[in-house]
Order: C-alpha cells, then structure tokens, then sequence
C-alpha cells in the first residue's frame, strides 16, 4: 500500500473519530442538561382534573396570590374576536376576468355562426352544449340569424349592464341580487323579444364570481387587535381561601387554579420529562449540526467542545440552583428571581474564548432552558437572549480586561428596558417591576464578576487563545518581544513592518486581524539563537555567510523557523500562533543560494532544490498566508533604493505572483479575489511608509544635525533586507522572493 493511500485511510480514521467524539459529547450535554433542569421540575401536587367530583374540601394554605387565568382571559379574547365580523377586500381582477368570459361565449356563437360546414341542428346543439343556461329553438335560431355587427352590439350591451352590477364589488351574498339587477337592465334594452330572452337565460345560466372575497389576513389582524385589546383576567386567591368544595365538580378553571398554585398533580409522571428530553436533545443536536456546518473548525477541535460544553452546563446548573429559592412571600415578586440567571456570563465567555457565531446559538439554547427552569415563562427568555446579546455586542472591540465593566453596564441596561417593558406590556405592580428591574441590574454585574473570575482559569485548562491573549502578547514588555527588540533590532523593527502590512489586509479577507498582527510580531523569533546571521541585524560590513559553505548558510537560514517553534513552546505561546511561524515561509526556495550552489557545483545535477526549500507546511489559514506575504513584500521594498521606491507597486504585485506561482497558497483558502486585495491593502499601507519627505534648506538641517555625508553614506551602505554584504544592492531574485538574498538577508 502507498504512503499516499496510508495518508488517506489515517485522514479517514481521524475524521471518524471526531465525527463519534462530537456524537458523544452531544449526548452527554443532552443528559446532562436533562437531569439538571429535571431537579424540581414538578411540585407537590393534587390529583384532580375538570369533571372530577371533589372527595374532599381544598383549601389554599399559602400567601395570597395573583395569577392570570388563561382560561378566562382566553374566553374574554374569544368573545371580543366573535364580535369582530368578515372583513371582505376588493379584486379588481375579477370584473376582467368576468369580461373576458363573455367575450369566449361571444366568440363561440360568432365561430358557429360563420361555420358553414355545420348544418342547422349541429349549429343548435353546438350552441347548447358551448353556452350556460338553457335556450328554446327559437331562440337559437335567432341568435344565429345575427351578423357579427349585431352580435358584437349585443355583447357590448350585455358587459355594460354586468359592469354596472360589479360597480362597487359584489360578494357572495350579493350574487343573487346582482343576477337580479342584471335580469331587469337587459328587460329595459330596446331589443327584440328573442334577443332579451337569450340575455335572460345567458345571464341565468352563467356563474358570476364575487369580487369582494374573505380577506384572511384583514380579518385575523382584526381578531389580534380585538383580542389583544382585551387585557389579562387576574385572579387573586387569598390564603385559606377555599378553592374545591366537597362533592362539586370541579371546572377548568378550578384546574387551572391548581396549576397556577403548584397543587396540580397529574397521574402520569413521565411524560413532562419525556417531553423536557425531547426538548434539550432537539436543542444540542441543532447545536451539534451548527458547529459541523458552520464552525467547521471548532467542530474539529475537541478543546472547543470541551470548552462549549464545560461553560454551559456550569451555567446551566448555576441557574437552576439560583431559581430553588424564595426570595419573597409575594408570588409575583418571587418569580422575578428567574431575573438573576446569570445567562451572560456564559455569552461572553464563550464569545471571548471561542466565536461570536457559537455564543449567540448557546445563548440561545440557554435561554430556553431558562424558560424551563421558570415554569415556562416567556419574559425570562427574552431577558436573557437580550441580557446575553448585549453582553456579546459589548466584548466586539475587546482590548482589555477592564472593558468587562462596560459590559456590565449594557446587560443592566438593557435587563431593566426589556423587564420594565414586558412589565407593563403584561399589567403586572410596580412592586413586581421594581423588583424584576434590581434583580436584572444585579444579574449584569453577577455576569461580569463570574466572566472575570473565571476567564483565566478557562483560557489555561482549554488551552484557547482569547482576544485578551493576543493583547497581552502584543504588548512590548513581553519577554520574547523585549528579547527580540534588545538582541536582534532589525528583526524586531522588521516584524513589526509585517505586522502593520498584514493587519491591514486581514479585515477585508475575513481573517483575524489581531491574531495575524501578533503572529507577525513573533513569526521571527528563532532569529534569536542565531541573530548575527541575519542581515538586518548586523551592524559590521563582515558577513559570517562569506565564510560558510552555501549548503550551510542555508540550513542556518532555515532552522530559524524549527528554532522559533521551540522557543514560543517553550514559552507556552498558543498554538495558532506556533502554527503561523511554522508556516510563514511555507516551502520556498532559498533561491539565492540555490543558484550560488549551481554555479559553485561541478555537475548541476547533483545539486537537489528541495536541500534549498524551508521544512515548513505551506500556509494552512488566511492568516498564515497574510504573514507570509506580509514578510517578503516588505523585505523585497525594503531593498527597493533610489528610483525604484516608484517600482513598489510592480515590486509588491510580483512577488505575491511568485509564492502564488510557487505553490506556497495553494492549500490555504485564499481565493484570487482575495490575493488582488491583499496585494492593494499593502499597497496602502507601503505607500505611507515610503512618502516623499520635504527637502530641508541646508542651514535648517545643519541646526538640527540632519546632513550626511551622501558619498561617505553611498560607499559604506549595508542593505537593510537584501543585497550584497560589500555594499552592493544585489537585486530581488528572479522568483520575487525576498527571503534568500545573498548574505542570508532572509526575513
């Protein structure tokens, strides 16, 4: 078997594997979060149902409560959209249409007429069988004495008198009416007796369509204002108040009591936890198909999953245990505690260590469980998708840890607009309202607490590179980056060129701008066991390479990306970040001394290009790309001198040709489009660096010792990038590339 086809059968494997690793961890969440919300599903009930003869008196022993009766308020509803009567639009078509069918039956008389084929009783039976209504001989016969003239006379009168019936529209109720109206107008026309009667029947026999039809969508919307006018029928029960006597039977709405006071206790058990089950399995299994079509890459990675999953179910848990208690005597007040779930916590969570896309879809699910977990009502849900939105919103431009209170304030302010509104949307006491308001305010700062709190123990243990991550990294005072600035200068002012370039395209492509700027930060680092090999760090007109041989410098060019991957391992960086080192010069070509090595060799073929490429894998993600390109362009203008800084733009779109026609973006998603894009953000951006500078007058300049010997600066010019170590500029290599320059100016 080849290597290839191992290859392909262990890529198979893997893939089944995750495929029944994600299958697994569905189900898990699904049990999981089944017994979670089953706790207290139920309360102590009564088992009594609507026709029932009550075997004993039932009193309410609580405190008085006010709940609002569906059943009441749903026969106030259905009695305010009884009231509301058919409302009927008008079709304007209707009257054409009726029209055009005249002018057929006219046409068929006219065609049987002009068809002398057809003898005197074909003619008759023709017209019955084509014509509605039913016709003496006589009349027949009349009709087809008549010329086209007569007949298209006749038909005109007959469409003027249907036209005036249908002015104003006609319904079905008014049909019989308007057949009426149209029977005496065709008696009033100054016709013969035959023609008249062919107009009768015509008219009798002919089925007129309304034009003034039910209109399903006026009427309903007439129902849902009326019913939505009629307001909430509030019960109040006191405590000891009776609510069963013995020997009655009980009604609905003595049922509905019960239910409302949590003494209802239905004889089957099971089924409202099999339908909870069906709920959550439906919830995570849509969340499972979410995470495989549309976040393919955390769908293939297990610390996501672990990660999605711990945030949820810790959540989810957390809010069932702060709904057990009773924070008040008042039922109404009481409830608002489903208020203080802390379901934003696990939106920013999961929106700062994972995406957007997956905190939305599990605040989602989250909130509907919050549902659940207050006995189905509809406010705790909104207020937690807002609650959780507004937290997710907030963290879009993170760059800070301190920018969690912000977040903070916006989950409180939006908790107390939505709880405040639905508050009065429903009638519910001030005393409820105020209460829902602090308890929302509250639960925008518990979020916050519980998201700083453990944030950094979930970026440690999942191993996820977050936004704040990425700042900390950025940051000068870094080690490595203060490493990198002491030891080795050039490279560090080299790096962050590149990253100023690849940040710029990283937007318009759909890639992580942050992450690319900081792995462009570090995508040098191995330079640092070795910096004085590399031309951007040497300040001495001594190049170490002339002394090497060319295979040798080669190999110390290119081991400075295994060096950078140990080192950042070392280090404990993240492995997005290792990943873009490890291909920021994908497999190309140290070309420059490759062709030193032809010219050097005795027999050419004995020199092998691949001894000449870099180990890395080619780019496997946009942003490995940004930074591979990033790096040769602004190498290759770098050694742009003189009057080729006007070349930028040739200079900058043949080297992104070269790597394209090289291979090294051919197994990352990058499109066409994309590359064009890059190639004119750069552009952009090079432009800036590499403006025209006013000339100063000599005096001014010598004030502020700004003159240079430019012959003495000439003669002992060492190339920032690229070039020949004697202070000649060596030009850019034949395949544009901008990283295998004589001397081991690689960048």
């Amino acid at each position: 078997m080849t290597e290839k086809a191992h290859r392909k059968i262990k890529q198979l494997l893997n893939r089944g594997s995750i495929i029944w690793w994600q299958r697994g961890v569905t189900a898990f969440c699904i049990i999981v979060a089944t017994l979670i919300l089953s706790i207290n599903l139920l309360p102590l009930q009564v088992s009594l149902k609507a026709g029932d003869i009550a075997p004993s008196d039932v009193y309410y022993d609580g405190t008085a409560t006010t709940y609002i009766s569906t059943l009441q308020t749903e026969a106030a509803k259905n009695k305010a959209a009884d009231e509301v009567g058919q409302i009927l639009k008008f079709d304007k078509t209707v009257l054409g249409a009726v029209m055009i069918d005249i002018d057929k039956d006219f046409a068929a008389i006219t065609q049987t007429v002009d068809d002398q084929t057809l003898s005197d009783e074909a003619r008759l039976y023709v017209l019955r069988e084509t014509l509605p209504g039913t016709y003496s001989d006589e009349v027949l016969r009349y009709i087809l004495s008549y010329n086209q003239q007569d007949l298209a006379k006749l038909k005109e009168s007959f469409k003027t008198i249907v036209a005036a019936a249908y002015d104003g529209g006609l319904s079905s109720d008014d049909i019989p009416a308007a057949k009426d109206q149209v029977a005496a107008a065709i008696g009033n026309l100054n016709y013969s007796d035959n023609c008249i009667k062919f107009l009768l029947y015509y008219n009798e026999g002919k089925e007129w369509p309304p034009s003034k039809v039910y209109d399903a969508v006026a009427t309903a919307g007439a129902v849902e204002k009326a019913m939505n006018k009629v307001s909430s029928v509030q019960v109040t029960v006191q405590s000891g108040e009776k609510i069963i006597s013995k020997g009655s039977i009980v009604t609905p709405e003595q049922v509905e009591s019960l239910e409302m006071l949590g003494m209802k206790k239905e004889s089957l058990q099971i089924l409202p936890y099999f339908g909870l089950f069906l709920i959550v399995a439906i919830c995570f299994w849509l969340l499972h198909l979410y995470m495989r079509y549309y976040q393919k890459r955390d769908y293939e990675n297990r610390s996501s999953w672990i990660l999605m999953t711990v945030v949820v179910l810790l959540v989810l848990l957390l809010c069932k245990l702060l709904s057990l208690p009773d924070i008040s005597d008042n039922t109404e007040v009481a409830k608002q505690i489903g208020y203080l779930l802390p379901v934003p916590a696990a939106a920013i969570l999961l929106a700062v260590l994972l995406r957007r896309g997956i905190a939305i879809f599990c605040t989602i699910i989250l909130s509907v469980f919050m549902g659940i977990i207050c006995g189905g009502d509809l406010a705790f849900t909104i207020v937690a998708i807002g609650g959780s939105l507004a937290g997710i919103l907030s963290t879009h431009n993170l760059n800070q840890r301190s920018q969690f209170i912000s977040s903070s304030f916006y989950i409180m302010v939006t908790n107390a607009i939505l709880i405040a509104s639905w508050g009065l949307l429903w009638s519910q006491s001030s005393e409820a309202i105020l209460s829902g308001v602090i308890i929302g305010a509250i639960n925008g700062f518990l979020s916050t607490i519980l998201v700083m709190g453990t944030l950094p123990y979930l970026e440690g243990a999942s191993g996820v590179t977050t936004v704040v991550k990425l700042l900390e990294l950025s940051n000068s005072n870094q080690p490595l980056l203060k490493r990198l600035m002491i030891e080795a200068p050039g490279t560090y002012n080299h790096s962050i060129l590149v990253g100023n370039l690849a940040e710029s395209a990283a937007d318009e492509v759909g890639a992580d701008p942050l992450l690319v700027r900081v792995a462009s930060y570090y995508h040098d680092i191995g330079k640092l066991k070795r910096p004085y090999f590399f031309i951007e760090n040497q300040s001495s007109p001594d190049n170490p390479h002339d002394n090497l041989q060319v295979s040798l410098s080669a190999m110390i060019l290119t081991s400075h990306v295994k060096d950078g991957i140990e080192l950042l391992k070392e280090n404990h960086f993240p492995w997005e970040i290792i990943d873009i080192v490890e291909q920021h010069h994908g497999t190309s070509v140290l070309s420059f001394f490759y062709k030193k090595a032809l010219e050097n060799a005795e027999n050419a073929s004995s020199v092998r290009q691949d001894d000449f490429r870099y180990p890395g894998r080619k780019p496997q993600t946009k942003e490995a790309a940004l930074v591979l390109l990033a790096d040769v362009v602004q190498a290759a203008v770098q050694s742009l001198v003189g009057d080729e800084r006007n070349k930028i733009e040739a200079k900058v779109r043949e080297v992104i040709k070269s790597k394209v026609d090289d291979g090294q973006l051919q197994e990352c998603p990058l499109t066409f489009k994309d590359i064009g894009i890059i190639a004119n953000a750069f552009l952009m951006v090079l432009s800036g660096f590499n403006h025209q500078r006013i000339e100063y007058p000599e005096d001014v300049a010598k004030e502020v010792g700004a003159v240079i010997d430019e012959d003495k600066y000439k003669d002992n010019q060492q190339p920032n990038n690229d070039g020949d170590q004697q202070g000649n500029q060596e030009p850019v290599a034949e395949t544009g590339q901008a990283d295998d320059q004589s001397g081991g100016a690689e960048n």
